[in-house]
């Protein structure tokens, strides 16, 4: 089981060149094409979640701009399943994010049984995109985007009707979608033979910083 620890913060806001990146680079279902990098940074202060994404993108494409719509996982996107109770298994979140910012965000037990977040507690989390546009098309001098996300705890605790546990998550990140070589990336390995992200069974650990 992989592991990573979420920079506890002194200040409001991260100096994310400071602090270190966990990497996607798991490829239980690649077929062909570019293994494309992908990093993730966390970092949490009293109230918030802050989580940086950088993802390597020749194809980079995003049509959708619904909260919640079922085909965000379609366009380029990164996804963060994670159990905020700390007990491996138990129902979680699932936060993806297209790469102009489109959320598509649930909580429940497995894959069948989600409820999905409201447009009032979404608009309590802030992203910002390196596309500033709401869609994109593929360009041939697509090289990459970037996201910020302050997810605040509070909004984790609307969800689920629970206390979050401030020492210890399991969670996943997976990269997916796209019209060109969508290869289901992993950060934490899951072995099963279709693609297949709602296992959180497979999840790796997020340790806090006290």
């Amino acid at each position: 089981m992989k592991n990573y620890t979420v920079t506890t913060l002194k200040q409001a806001y991260p100096n994310w060149q400071a602090i270190p990146s966990l990497v996607i680079d798991s490829y239980p279902w690649y077929q062909t094409g570019l293994k494309q990098k992908t990093a993730i940074k966390l970092a949490a202060n009293e109230d918030n979640l802050f989580i940086h994404i950088h993802a390597e993108d020749k194809y980079s494409v995003a049509k959708q701009t619904e909260l919640n719509h079922m085909l965000i996982c379609e366009d380029s996107c990164v996804e963060f399943f994670f159990s905020p109770s700390g007990i491996l298994g138990s129902a979680y979140i699932n936060l993806e994010v297209n790469c102009c910012g489109t959320l598509h965000i649930a909580y429940g037990p497995d894959r069948n049984y989600r409820e999905f977040i409201s447009l009032a507690q979404a608009a309590l989390i802030k992203r910002t995109s390196s596309i500033k546009s709401p869609v994109k098309s593929a360009q041939s001098d697509d090289t990459d985007w970037q996201i910020e996300i302050t997810l605040p705890f509070s909004v984790i605790e609307q969800i689920t009707q629970s206390c979050v546990n401030r020492d210890k998550w399991f969670a996943n990140f997976y990269r997916c979608g796209g019209d060109t070589e969508p290869q289901y990336a992993v950060w934490n390995p899951i072995d099963v033979a279709e693609p297949d992200y709602h296992r959180p069974e497979h999840f790796g650990e997020l340790n806090f910083q006290q």
